[in-house]
């Protein structure tokens, strides 16, 4: 009997940048519901017929589909691989004419196995089939003029009048994209999850659910990926073909995983006070699969959900990797440790283009990923209305010193008392702290009487320089105040 598989993956490339290259909300939510259609189980096997078969071992993530057939016995596999592959790609193409997709393909008796000795290597070479957007016939054709990004095609009504538009943003102006409110999207599968109303149509909507404080006008993207994730199914893979019982794990693993990642945006998104105030859905999810999630919502939620995702998320990925690693370590004597999430977080007005706020909030990311090796849990944030785009970065914080469980750290606990001071008081504070530094704004902050709020925030004198208690510089602490959550 033969039991290799040729298994042939396909992926939307740079997607969060795909689906949010247009200014509006119903525009993204089009692309979206289109990705989640075009890339759907049930229509990718209709569109491969006999040719292969979906493939049951791989999570489900949006933007990723994966197939497999069994490995012919007497023929090379790469002819059967490019016709399903032609299949797929046409199909894609015509779903999403703007997006950007690649396929890779390997040999093996698991997916697992295949994913991270076959696929993944070949990803970073850079062996993989690319299928592109077509480029202008017309070199000086004039851009789109919703998403700037492509020539335009034609030109379509828009409620504010007619726009010279490419073919993707014409799609996105037809197709659907008001409510999302099918179990096929990430934000139609989280409503429906929570039991709650549809989110709302427009950005300055969405921002309107914060509070009165908040000036209800300022939108927070949150970014969030996985850590150290390759070195565990790398290890998994390693260890599975040597011992049985890691064997039968591993086809259980990945679906706990992708569900780890929806349940803990599921939690989050629940415990926030806009949506049991207003019992509907007050956080846009633009991406949500495997360890990847990308999501908008009020500026002063962003907080509070970023940081119960991350816990939440951790607590359940332990769940799920915990049989694995006790049996690696029990079968090598060593395994690796449980992978955490990292995440990125920019605070913009509602009316900042999406596509900049996600660049930014990869940015973070990738700060928050690399100051700490992807090792441990992280955040890392920008302020744009505050400080402008261009801000220097502020050091990057563990989890660990923000929260710990289901409770707020001292750390966490000085971060509210100094978000209760009046806005006035910590525009002063921050004044005297770039006119002459930590001393100056403790002598500012002892003149109107908060000094007490302000000291964990300030370095010790004795030993001098010694870092503040709280582990937040005061730049710092003022900027993560101004969006933190009182009380």
């Amino acid at each position: 009997m033969n039991d290799r598989f040729v298994y042939v993956d396909f992926g939307a490339v740079r997607i969060q940048h795909y689906l949010t290259r247009t200014p509006s909300l119903r525009g993204h939510r089009t692309a979206s519901d289109a990705l989640a259609r075009a890339t759907a189980r049930s229509t990718i096997a209709r569109v491969v017929g006999d040719l292969a078969e979906v493939n049951e071992e791989a999570g489900e993530a949006d933007g990723v589909i994966s197939l497999r057939f069994p490995h012919p016995t007497d023929r090379a596999p790469a002819k059967q691989v490019h016709e399903v592959q032609d299949l797929v790609l046409r199909h894609l193409r015509s779903a999403l004419p703007g997006a950007e997709f690649h396929s890779v393909w390997g040999t093996g008796d698991s997916y697992l196995f295949v994913y991270a000795h076959r696929l993944q290597p070949r990803i970073r070479r850079g062996e993989v089939r690319h299928d592109l957007p077509p480029t202008a016939e017309f070199p000086l054709a004039a851009p789109c003029r919703m998403c700037h990004v492509d020539p335009a095609a034609g030109v379509e009504r828009f409620p504010d009048g007619p726009l010279a538009v490419c073919p993707d943003c014409s799609q996105r102006n037809v197709g659907r994209g008001e409510s999302a409110a099918d179990d096929l999207t990430p934000e139609g599968r989280l409503r429906t999850a929570l039991g709650v109303g549809a989110a709302p149509k427009t950005f300055t909507e969405l921002a309107a659910l914060g509070s009165a404080a908040s000036g209800r006008n300022q939108l927070a993207t949150v970014a969030v990926d996985g850590n150290a994730f390759g070195v565990f199914f790398a290890a998994l893979a390693e260890g599975s073909g040597q011992d049985p019982e890691l064997t039968s794990l591993k086809s259980s693993v990945s679906a706990a995983l992708a569900r780890a990642t929806r349940t803990a945006l599921e939690e989050a998104a629940l415990e926030l006070a806009p949506t049991q105030e207003h019992e509907r859905l007050c956080v846009v999810p633009h991406v949500v699969g495997g360890d990847d999630v990308l999501v908008s919502l009020p500026a002063d939620q962003a907080w509070h959900f970023t940081l119960t995702f991350l816990q939440r998320f951790g607590v359940r990925v332990r769940s799920a990797t915990e049989p694995v690693l006790a049996r690696l370590t029990q079968v090598h004597g060593t395994a690796p440790e449980p992978p955490t999430a990292s995440a990125g977080v920019v605070f913009a007005h509602a009316s900042h283009p999406l596509h900049l706020s996600v660049e930014s909030a990869a940015q973070r990311l990738r700060e928050a990923k690399q100051a700490f090796g992807g090792r441990q849990s992280s955040v890392q944030w920008l302020d744009v209305t505050a400080d402008g785009p261009d801000a220097p970065p502020h050091a990057p914080l563990p989890l660990s010193l923000l929260r710990e469980g289901d409770r707020s750290t001292a750390t966490a606990r000085a971060l509210s008392r100094l978000a209760e001071l009046p806005a006035s008081h910590r525009a002063r504070l921050a004044e005297g702290l770039r006119e002459g530094g930590p001393m100056i704004a403790a002598m500012v902050a002892d003149r109107v009487g908060h000094l007490p709020t302000v000291r964990p925030f300030l370095p010790s004198l004795d030993p001098p320089d010694r870092p503040p208690s709280s582990g937040v510089e005061l730049g710092a602490a003022l900027g993560l105040a101004r969006w933190w959550p009182c009380g």
